[in-house]
């Protein structure tokens, strides 16, 4: 009999032992009744057309598979084009896959490893093949760090030339603050240059470090310069409020970074600006993820995300150039739910099918979206919202995600986590290779011992 080591939240190594050993000796701290763990065992007798030999083979773990030569991979030349206008009324065509910045907080940059681009000579046929058989007049280059792919600039100046006064705009979203990817935007001839987004995440420094951004004030503050400089005069910023380690100072750092930037565009001749700045800063709640090495933080409640951000706020109304500020923040209760779903065990699941009977279905769209409904379904179902939300785990707990493999080490994890709390940077992939595990795929841009090199 095998069993999973995704127990529940909250339970050791030891304590699976134990549980394995005598499934009906359950200490009552890990609420998990012997009942409940007859769910996590896999018994040959329900697989009757598996052998005893072909039954042992099977791992405690299941590891992810991966498209190591993102050429070969199939991708959509013919989308389907509805008679109406949509919100992603585009070509959307994807350049890479992964990420090399390793952010503390991304699931997406650590689950999607290793980096793996797509060659420039296919990207361009693509790209020619979707916008000839759909007639969109935009095509977006999609990735999680567009600024990486390495081919970025012949890509923009071939897509440039080729589709040159034949109404096709070029979007190039997750560009990071620097000089090359600002001279890159430079040559979409059609851009607008009325907004440009950045994403320092953390209003300080420290609170940058501890997140491994990768981004430091003198670079932010210089990547908004040039944008000034370049004809730009509208700029959103995008924060994180609850991070780990966070303080007060940190929070207000958000509005003193905001002031900055508006400060230089007025360091710019007068005669050279067009028209005032606004810069608008939004700020999004922490939710912890799997995969992450902040897997293990804890997770503030609806009123401390609130009052956070009317620290945050109140800064802002301080600051010398508020006429240029804005400030805009989440909605707290969604953060709240979306993180007990994202680190819930299987004892979630009758939560969410409560709170769909009480007609809890499109709540994506905010229209629909009743919180009422899922404090009900969060109440009915015995849920503590404490053990999911507000504790920090051990490292040496067993997750219930504990049974997937994404290829990074839960060890890589546990440093990145340790050196959070250290406030210690982690290079990136391109930099010096971490150790992170994901070279068991033998296949990254800038992985060793890669079969893509």
């Amino acid at each position: 009999m095998i069993y999973h080591n995704d127990v529940n939240s909250g339970t050791t190594s030891d304590d699976v032992n134990s549980l394995k050993e005598n499934k009906n000796d359950v200490s009552s701290n890990l609420k998990l009744s012997a009942e409940d763990f007859d769910g996590f065992s896999l018994d040959i007798k329900d697989y009757p057309n598996l052998t005893k030999e072909d039954f042992d083979k099977i791992s405690d773990k299941v590891r992810k598979v991966i498209e190591t030569n993102m050429d070969d991979t199939f991708y959509p030349t013919k989308p389907l084009v509805p008679y109406i206008k949509v919100t992603q009324d585009r070509v959307v065509l994807e350049i890479m896959r992964g990420c090399i910045r390793g952010c503390r907080f991304c699931q997406a940059g650590m689950v999607y490893r290793p980096v793996r681009e797509r060659s420039l000579e296919h990207l361009k046929k693509t790209a020619y093949e979707m916008l000839k058989s759909t007639g969109h007049e935009e095509i977006s280059l999609s990735s999680l760090s567009s600024s990486d792919y390495r081919d970025l600039e012949g890509l923009v100046t071939f897509l440039v030339d080729e589709f040159k006064g034949k109404g096709v705009n070029v979007s190039l979203p997750s560009l990071r603050i620097d000089a090359f990817s600002l001279d890159v935007m430079s040559k979409v001839q059609d851009v607008k240059k009325s907004s440009l987004t950045f994403a320092p995440e953390g209003g300080s420094q420290r609170i940058r470090d501890v997140i491994n951004k990768g981004l430091t004030e003198e670079v932010i503050l210089k990547g908004a310069g040039m944008a000034f400089e370049s004809g730009w005069n509208k700029v959103k910023l995008y924060f994180m409020l609850g991070l780990p380690t966070e303080t007060v100072d940190d929070m207000k750092g958000i509005a003193h970074l905001s002031e900055k930037i508006a400060e230089r565009y007025y360091e710019i001749p007068k005669d050279q600006r067009i028209g005032k700045v606004q810069v608008t800063a939004s700020t999004s709640f922490f939710v912890p993820k799997p995969f992450t090495p902040f897997q293990w933080a804890s997770m503030n409640r609806k009123e401390e995300f609130l009052g956070k951000a009317k620290i945050v706020n109140d800064e802002m109304k301080a600051m010398l150039n508020k006429k240029s500020l804005r400030y805009n923040w989440h909605e707290a209760d969604v953060s709240v739910l979306e993180g007990l779903l994202a680190r819930g065990d299987r004892r979630v699941a009758k939560c969410i099918l409560k709170a769909y009977e009480k007609g809890c279905i499109f709540d994506a769209w905010s229209d629909f979206y009743d919180n009422t409904r899922w404090d009900e379904a969060i109440e009915e179902t015995g849920i503590d919202m404490d053990f999911y939300i507000s504790r920090e785990r051990d490292v040496e707990e067993v997750l219930p995600w504990d049974m997937l493999d994404v290829g990074v080490s839960k060890e890589f994890y546990k440093r990145e986590w340790l050196k959070a709390k250290s406030e210690e940077i982690t290079n990136n992939c391109r930099d010096k290779c971490q150790g992170c595990g994901i070279t068991v795929f033998k296949s990254g841009v800038y992985c060793p011992g890669s079969l893509d090199k």
